[in-house]
């Protein structure tokens, strides 16, 4: 584009000949009539102005006022610069050259094609109207106005703007560009199409020489399924990489992701976003969505197939320190949190817990796993315990190494613990405490309806003791590292941002 845009320049330098007053010379004509004042000339007229040489069929010389206008055939050379046209009409007093009919200006590799082409050489300023067209080798411009302002070095296109060239395709509303910085400028709503990505702003700059751009009105970038938006847009295309900054928006089409932060870097190549500040990740369920925020979140794209670079991908997207989520039917803190679209599973890390109704589920790590985007099966590997409230001051518990829960229609329904397992349950007759069972089985299974423990089954010969109610209480009634913790847990979507401990 730059060298497109240099050229349209140096198509119009050749105008400044036009402001010399210095007189029109005949240099030839097959017949001429007329008196002092004005002169008829027809069949293969030539005229000389300083270094430029015009010809034509047939012309009218108005030899006082030192202007023409010329019919037919119109070609005008200066340099390296060649215009034909089927009309020019100009005159030194006003200082204005107008073209008319089938235009072609060329120079060298560059030519314009428009029906109108006038040059006020008293302001030194060259303008098309009513559509125009400008093609090099690599570039084609087309727009319905274009302007050149000779003293302040500024190209102005406008309206229907479209520029294509090998790489990429720009289509705006308003494009100004400086010949001196080579920077273009958009003013308006304006899309670079590429092979590798979208750009759209409505107001921005764009250098030619570095290839580095810089956005500020409703600006985003569009990369395979990934929108990156932000108040403030910076991108280089030598290295694909963007960063964003204010409101900023991320989306993924594909995963029903979305991004929000203060904060953004984009690397086109490595298919990486990153953000942080004040960030807010939303994953978009069937029924409902998943409210997630924490220090930073960056996601990444990789090739399922690494043999295969551009097969289909799979995401991963990593959340990291002071991680809180909230969901309807579940709600989490951990330190981090990573999700892998190629095994469809959440992995919550550091000192992590869920909440789902009324009972709370703790452990060294713990994954959630989707099926059709909806949450399934919870799975702990080490450290499990489960806290189910029975009511304000009782709770029925679970331990062991391992947990495995599964959800049902958005509902935690059995519960299934394995290896050293420990409990203690509080058995009801209807709304009345029966005893405290207190017991020691390697496997235990817990079958939960409304958000309660309803029935609890020992998978293996269990030892134990059930206590009547009043033979058991204060430490007695709980675990070892019980810790009932719904004062951190998150409430709504927006409780998502106090960090509790």
């Amino acid at each position: 584009m730059r060298i497109l845009l240099l050229y349209i320049s140096i198509c119009f330098s050749f105008f400044p000949a036009f402001a010399q007053k210095r007189k029109i010379e005949i240099v030839h004509t097959d017949l001429m009539v007329g008196d002092r004042q004005v002169r008829k000339l027809y069949g293969n007229v030539e005229f000389k102005h300083q270094d430029m040489r015009m010809f034509c069929d047939s012309a009218y010389f108005y030899v006082k006022d030192n202007k023409f206008e010329a019919y037919n055939n119109v070609k005008i050379i200066n340099n390296d610069v060649t215009i034909t046209s089927d009309t020019l009409y100009y005159s030194s007093q006003t200082n204005i050259a107008k073209f008319r009919g089938k235009i072609k200006m060329v120079n060298k590799d560059v030519t314009l094609t428009t029906n109108y082409l006038d040059y006020n050489a008293k302001e030194n300023i060259g303008s098309y109207f009513n559509n125009g067209k400008i093609v090099d080798k690599e570039n084609t411009l087309t727009s319905k106005i274009g302007r050149y302002t000779v003293n302040d070095n500024m190209l102005f296109f406008k309206n229907n703007v479209v520029l294509k060239n090998k790489d990429y395709v720009i289509y705006t509303d308003t494009l100004k560009y400086q010949t001196v910085t080579k920077v273009a400028y958009f003013h308006g709503p304006t899309r670079i199409v590429s092979k590798e990505n979208l750009l759209y702003t409505e107001n921005g700059w764009y250098n030619t020489q570095t290839n580095i751009a810089q956005f500020f009105k409703k600006s985003y970038i569009n990369s395979k399924a990934q929108f990156v938006y932000g108040d403030s847009l910076y991108y280089n295309r030598n290295t694909d990489i963007g960063k964003a900054f204010k409101n900023v928006i991320i989306k993924d089409t594909v995963e029903q992701l979305f991004l929000y932060g203060q904060k953004g870097f984009y690397d086109g190549k490595a298919d990486y976003v990153y953000v942080t500040n004040k960030i807010l990740l939303i994953k978009a369920f069937k029924k409902d969505s998943l409210y997630l925020h924490a220090d930073s979140i960056f996601s990444i794209r990789l090739p399922i197939n690494k043999a295969k670079p551009d097969s289909a991908t799979y995401q991963i997207v990593k959340a990291y320190h002071k991680a809180r989520f909230y969901k309807s039917d579940v709600q989490g803190v951990c330190d981090s949190l990573l999700y892998n679209s190629l095994d469809s599973v959440i992995h919550l890390h550091i000192r992590p817990i869920i909440w789902s109704d009324q009972n709370q589920i703790s452990g060294k790590s713990i994954s959630l796993r989707l099926v059709n985007n909806v949450i399934e099966q919870i799975d702990i590997d080490a450290d499990a315990f489960l806290i189910a409230q029975d009511d304000s001051t009782q709770f029925n518990q679970m331990k062991g190494k391992k947990l495995r829960g599964y959800i049902k229609n958005n509902e935690l329904y059995k519960v299934e613990i394995s290896q050293n397992g420990e409990t203690i349950y509080y058995l009801r007759d209807d709304s009345d405490l029966v005893g405290i069972n207190k017991a020691v089985c390697n496997n235990i299974d817990a079958y939960i309806h409304n958000g309660k423990v309803q029935k609890i089954v020992f998978k293996s010969k269990p030892s134990g003791t059930l206590y009547p109610p009043h033979e058991i209480s204060g430490s007695a009634t709980q675990l070892d590292n019980f810790k009932w913790l719904e004062h951190i847990r998150p409430q709504n979507h927006k409780d998502i941002y106090k960090w509790k401990e």
